[in-house]
Formats: C-alpha cells, sequence, structure tokens
C-alpha cells in the first residue's frame, strides 16, 4: 500500500535529518560510558517516580524529591548526558510536530 511506502520514505528522510544524525551521535557517546548510562536510568527511574506522584495530586515523597535533586545536579554536570537528553528532546519535537501534521491534515479528533 502506497500509504506505508510513504512511511517508510518519511522514516528514511528522518535518519538524514540533522536531528537524527545528532542524537545518533549523543547516544553513541553515551553508550560508551556504561556510568553514563546508570545515572541516566536513575534520572529517568527518579523523574517518573515524581511524575507520577504529581500526576496523581500528591506531593513526592521528601527522600525521592531529594535524590531527585542530588541527581539532578549530576546530569547537569555530565555532558555527554546532556547532549543525549537536548538530542533526544529535538528529535521528539520532530516526531510530535509531524504527527500534529498528520492529525491537523486527516481532521483527527482531538481529545485534549
Amino acid at each position: 500500500m502506497a500509504v506505508y511506502d510513504k512511511a517508510y520514505e518519511l522514516a528514511r528522510e528522518l535518519k538524514e535529518s540533522p536531528e537524527y544524525k545528532e542524537y545518533q551521535k549523543a547516544k553513541q557517546a553515551l553508550q560508551e560510558k556504561e556510568s553514563a548510562i546508570e545515572i541516566l536510568k536513575k534520572y529517568r527511574r527518579q523523574q517518573f517516580m515524581v511524575q507520577t506522584a504529581l500526576m496523581a495530586g500528591k506531593e513526592p515523597d521528601e527522600k525521592i524529591k531529594s535524590e531527585f535533586s542530588k541527581t539532578q545536579e549530576i546530569v547537569d554536570m555530565h555532558g555527554p548526558i546532556q547532549r543525549f537528553i537536548a538530542a533526544e528532546e529535538r528529535i521528539l519535537i520532530t516526531l510530535t510536530d509531524i504527527q500534529k501534521i498528520l492529525n491537523d491534515s486527516l481532521n483527527m479528533l482531538e481529545y485534549m
């Protein structure tokens, strides 16, 4: 079907985009440092716990907030992690923009 062919074509184009190339470079640099990956995983777990509490209308536990704050400080000082997070955000913005274009073009019902 032509629609799927276009989707694969879009994926190929995205792989050639500066955003995706930067994401891949940042990902590679991060993967070369096991300690950086562990810090990022810890950061994401703690971030999820804080966000989950907030979405449930609760204040996150002080211990969790304190640990997250400390991990955030480490992340802020760690160049490869910062570059990865920034590159990831840029590619996700691109994907979100594409999704919005498709939704708008197809006049899809928005629930939010």
